[in-house]
């Protein structure tokens, strides 16, 4: 459970090493004779009752749970008022097994299975997630079967929205809070939010890609060379063979402005899919929680989630006569979050992540200036939108989960402040403030090395270019 103190170990008492003993050994002879039964395929109730005081024990033994779903499966598929029973069994023993451990992973899987089959009231069940989170607000478990149990029973995404808000008002640091709102709001305005784990996986995978291509162009810029969009970048899945695609040869062919296709439904769709306004007041949401406590994470994380939606906008407007219009709005965002981060040093001048975050931003606004400078349309729009939305994704990788992702999301979000003026219809405005902003950027490393010593190893290898912070920042830089 959250908040609560770590005893300190002492000396071992005698008596409780012995008690501990007889009880691993009593244990184990139980866990014996339940997999004895299990292979002679014994489902009676003799055997279920020795199988659910094994797990009350200890829950994580999931072969043990496969035991009891491979008993329970006929006499569900049957139904009827023993299909009742036996749901109504499976829902109590997993609910003392969660007292045990309330974040044993076989457990929530057993009970999502339980209720998956239809025989009981989900709206206990959302009562009881309702108790489990007012205990411990920050169980991720707890969270994700609340998704569960609210998408059984088709409940708006409007309504989560005020849970989650009321949730995060209780407790700014509640991350869990913060992440279901990055499901919800896509889901909400339509782009699909539902994936869970995959969707996070995929946004990812999507955010690497993309950065390494910004990071690509701005290398090929400053060589004075042309970059084309890597095979399955974010928003530019790898060509396949096909009837209904045009040739190479056809595509270059086709005017500039001409609007493309929609990218495929995945991350890219789906953080685009939240309108600008409704993300203009989830960072003024996220902004509260960053003037309460300026170094916790949880706000950070989510703030590179907010850049992530602001950048596909762009990212989708590329190549047609929308994305000049998006790029000016996107530089806006940058500019009014960047104000944000000096405030916050303003009053707090020693909190590493508004630093973190104000030196990646410059780092991404660098990247964005240039690869727009140089590159052109397709080539500005594709790389900036997609590496910035997800910088922190590929940041993380590279400095850990701290600092790819607070760092990034900021980062992006605020990376067109300070040069985002100078850049918005003129490229060669942007050539102008690179100076600046490289000093700018090695200052902030500089400062970060103070404050964070135990990580100056990987703040010199971003600012020297050997970690990929935000698209690989230094490599236009290098270039110079």
């Amino acid at each position: 459970m959250h908040g609560r103190p770590r005893q300190k170990a002492g000396p071992p008492d005698p008596e409780r090493v012995k008690a501990a003993q007889k009880k691993a050994a009593l244990f184990g002879q139980l866990s014996a004779e339940v997999l004895e039964r299990r292979a002679a395929k014994r489902y009676d109730a003799e055997s279920l009752a020795l199988a659910g005081k094994l797990l009350e024990l200890h829950p994580e033994v999931y072969t043990v749970w496969n035991y009891r779903r491979e008993a329970l499966q006929p006499v569900l598929d049957a139904g009827g008022e023993a299909a009742v029973a036996a749901v109504a069994g499976e829902l109590a023993l997993t609910e003392r097994a969660l007292h045990k451990n309330p974040k044993s992973y076989a457990t929530w899987h057993h009970r999502r299975w339980a209720v998956a089959k239809g025989f009981c009231s989900l709206e206990r069940e959302l009562q009881l997630v309702g108790q489990l989170l007012e205990a411990d607000e920050r169980n991720f478990h707890g969270w994700g079967y609340r998704r569960f149990i609210v998408q059984l029973m088709g409940t708006p995404a409007a309504r989560e929205l005020e849970y989650a808000e009321h949730k995060i008002n209780q407790n700014f640091s509640n991350y869990s809070a913060w992440h279901s709102r990055t499901a919800l709001l896509p889901e909400l305005h339509g782009g699909g939010g539902d994936g869970g784990e995959d969707a996070g996986a995929a946004a990812a995978l999507s955010s690497a890609l993309a950065a390494a291509r910004l990071g690509a162009e701005a290398s090929a810029a400053a060589a004075g060379t042309a970059t084309a969009p890597a095979a399955g970048d974010a928003g530019h899945p790898a060509e396949q063979p096909s009837q209904q695609q045009p040739s190479q040869q056809q595509a270059e062919a086709q005017p500039a402005a001409q609007p493309r296709r929609p990218p495929p439904a995945g991350a890219s769709s789906a953080t685009a899919a939240v309108p600008k306004e409704a993300l203009d007041e989830e960072y003024e949401l996220v902004k509260q929680a960053f003037f309460t406590e300026p170094e916790d994470q949880s706000g950070w994380f989510y703030h590179r989630w907010l850049l992530g939606c602001s950048l596909a906008h762009w990212e989708r407007a590329r190549g047609t006569t929308e994305e000049a219009a998006e790029r000016a709005a996107l530089l806006a965002v940058l500019a009014r979050e960047e104000q944000t981060c000096q405030e916050l040093l303003e009053v707090e001048p020693d909190a590493k992540w508004p630093l973190l975050t104000l030196t990646r931003l410059r780092e991404l606004e660098r990247q964005v200036l240039r690869s727009s400078s140089s590159g052109g349309g397709k080539s500005s729009g594709s790389g900036a939108g997609a590496s910035g939305s997800e910088a922190g994704s590929s940041g993380a990788g590279a400095s850990g989960s701290e600092a790819g992702s607070s760092g990034a999301g900021a980062s992006g979000s605020e990376a067109g402040s300070s040069g985002a003026g100078a850049g918005v219809g003129d490229g060669g405005s942007s050539a102008g403030g690179g100076a600046g902003l490289a000093a700018e950027i090695a200052g902030g490393y500089a400062r970060l090395i103070e404050l964070d010593s135990l990580r100056r190893g990987y703040y010199e290898d971003a600012r020297d270019g050997r970690a990929h912070v935000v698209a690989k920042p230094s490599a236009a830089a290098a270039a110079q």
